[in-house]
């Protein structure tokens, strides 16, 4: 991942979200699929549902606000995390350049 890489959803209005204490669903009209995300992953929608994100910005408020055990590596887990949420079509990533 690019540290000026954009997080938002996909264009076109196909994703939305409902939000409550560290959870939310997320439904992906295309596909008609909902989702629960919980804790980290959470926290990614509700940043990218503010506005697109750069991956430093999201990874430095993740940093910020979760405290992870056994030296995890936050970049990491936040990769695995987008990776996954692209793959279900709740995500898109693209160069902050052509945005």
């Amino acid at each position: 991942m690019l540290s000026a890489d954009l997080i938002a959803f996909p264009k076109g209005g196909i994703v939305s979200c409902r939000f409550w204490e560290n959870d939310c669903v997320v439904y992906q009209e295309l596909f008609g699929q909902t989702h629960l995300i919980e804790g980290i992953g959470a926290q990614v929608f509700k940043l990218v549902s503010e506005a697109a994100i750069t991956y430093d910005d999201l990874l430095a408020n993740l940093q910020s606000n979760f405290e992870l055990e056994n030296n995890a590596d936050m970049g990491l887990i936040l990769d695995n995390l987008i990776l996954e949420y692209q793959k279900l079509g709740l995500l898109a990533v693209t160069d902050n350049d052509s945005a």
